[in-house]
């Protein structure tokens, strides 16, 4: 390795000017960390970097960075709700001498506008057109563009480098075991990004990577870990002597197999994000999301899900046409009814490559706004039936009235006293078990808010009675106050929010007018 030139890489993720609350940020906080979670892509991408690159990893949301230093080259991560930013650092970098590469799904679906701030863009999977631009940057030919009309085949995955990341700073790690969707919804870039056609790592590979993990806390990235569920079953027996605790996305259909759902929570799946979208089947069809309908089959599964000792975090998306300010209370509504309380609720958004964005392209309806608010709380479209600043106004008043304690204490006490919740998660660093139990005591306990004070007694009567485990029930709490925290933050920033909002409202769009 001596015969070659060395190099210093800098890969970063910027940071996003605004965060929404289901990121986590505030949960972070109380574990002492700065970040729930970092980009998958950050290591994944340095892992297949060649030995005589000096490699730095850098995220924005858990440090700045340095200020004088020029790395020879510069790789950065976007998405739309980055998209500034990572242009601005391209600049910042280009100015300094160094090269700049973007990848990521705004730069892949914004080439022309990346390259006025970059030197190439790496257009959808990274593995084989990384390793090809690295060689062109030595021999001074390095290519605007690197895409492919084929995708790579995904048997293997070298282990990311974890020990480029400063892990005492973030929570969980991420882990990718497929790739691919064969549904396509037209508000997501998954299928964009990785095609239609499902592809999946050995086992062994992924066993492999877990064990080489800093980490004994998951969340599993592929869109749907379950689709092809012969294939989750293999994985869960093959993870559950690993004893890891994790979250992932499925769609509901999970609870059709109950040996797969048993075998998840032996697993040590404590939670799966699972996207409801819309409890409009007008609003599901206009979006092309054929595989989702409610009624008795969303209560079957819910329930099962809920048996089997596992939480559902819930998405849904308000904004399509079809959609009037009545789908925030009737999302309310079958939240209480179901007792989900992690609910994660997001404004339609159309990030650059989706359906909906060109959609919205052609009818004239896509605002001029900053790609940085299409973040899940900031309407950035023309909606057909609500202005924009009353879906705004409807949105943070249903945020707040989710995660207000009274309707988690009545969630919890419909949720919780099953008995399904009884097994432990994973184990938890002695310090920062005492410094989550001094948080709970302040906030449940010391506190002169009398529905905090019957959460915490009706779930300390159920660790004492072991009808849950502890770090199930104060997890709870903890993730609950993480929810309410950040929607406050929200509250605080109201007026900054709604004078950009007002900015751009031009009221409801309708054909006919």
């Amino acid at each position: 390795m001596s015969d070659y030139k060395r190099y210093t890489l800098f890969l970063i993720s910027p940071q996003q000017r605004f965060i929404n609350y289901p990121a986590h940020s505030e949960m972070a906080k109380m574990f002492g960390k700065r970040r729930f979670m970092i980009p998958l892509a950050l290591p994944t991408i340095a892992a297949l970097t060649p030995d005589h690159y000096d490699i730095r990893i850098f995220d924005e949301e858990i440090e700045a960075l340095p200020k004088n230093e020029k790395p020879d080259i510069v790789g950065i991560t976007t998405l739309a709700a980055t998209g500034k930013r990572s242009f601005e650092l391209g600049d910042r970098y280009r100015a300094m001498g160094a090269k700049v590469i973007f990848g990521g799904p705004f730069a892949s679906f914004m080439q022309d506008e990346a390259l006025k701030h970059g030197d190439c863009v790496i257009v959808g999977e990274a593995e084989g057109k990384w390793e090809r631009c690295l060689a062109d940057f030595e021999n001074g030919c390095m290519k605007p563009v690197y895409e492919s009309q084929t995708f790579v085949e995904y048997k293997t995955q070298k282990p990311p480098r974890w020990d480029l990341v400063n892990m005492k700073r973030i929570f969980q790690v991420a882990i990718q075991v497929s790739r691919g969707c064969p549904f396509n919804c037209d508000f997501c870039l998954v299928s964009k990004n990785f095609g239609t056609k499902m592809r999946y790592r050995a086992i062994e590979n992924v066993v492999d990577e877990i064990k080489a993990a800093p980490s004994k806390y998951f969340f599993f990235v592929d869109d749907n870990l379950t689709i092809n569920k012969k294939y989750a079953k293999e994985l869960m027996r093959a993870i559950i002597p690993l004893k890891i605790s994790w979250g992932c996305m499925c769609s509901l259909d999970v609870a059709t197999d109950d040996e797969l759902l048993k075998l998840m929570a032996d697993a040590g799946c404590f939670n799966i994000l699972v996207g409801f979208e819309s409890l409009n089947p007008d609003s599901l069809d206009e979006s092309h999301k054929h595989h989702n309908r409610g009624g008795k089959i969303y209560a079957e599964a819910i329930s099962k899900i809920h048996a089997a000792g596992i939480q559902i975090n819930a998405s849904f998306v308000v904004g399509f046409d079809n959609d009037t300010l009545d789908e925030f209370d009737r999302i309310f509504d079958f939240t209480m009814l179901h007792h989900l309380a992690n609910v994660n609720l997001h404004l339609l958004n159309a990030p650059p490559g989706t359906e909906t964005n060109k959609k919205f392209t052609e009818e004239g309806r896509l605002l001029s706004c900053d790609p940085e608010l299409g973040v899940g709380h900031f309407p950035t479209l023309h909606y057909m039936n609500m202005s924009q600043i009353d879906i705004f106004d409807k949105y943070m008043e249903t945020i707040a009235r989710l995660y207000s304690f009274d309707t988690i204490r009545k969630k919890a006490e419909a949720l919780l006293s099953n008995g399904a919740f009884i097994r432990p998660g994973g184990d938890i660093p002695a310090l920062m078990k005492a410094r989550l139990s001094w948080i709970t005591f302040k906030e449940f306990v010391l506190t002169t808010d009398p529905e905090r004070k019957k959460l915490f007694s009706f779930i300390l009567k159920l660790i004492l009675s072991k009808q849950i485990a502890i770090d199930k029930g104060l997890g709870f709490m903890l993730s609950m106050l993480g929810y309410h925290r950040h929607i406050l933050a929200h509250k605080r920033n109201m007026a900054e929010y709604r004078k950009i909002v007002m900015e751009q409202d031009k009221g409801p769009w309708r054909k006919s007018g």
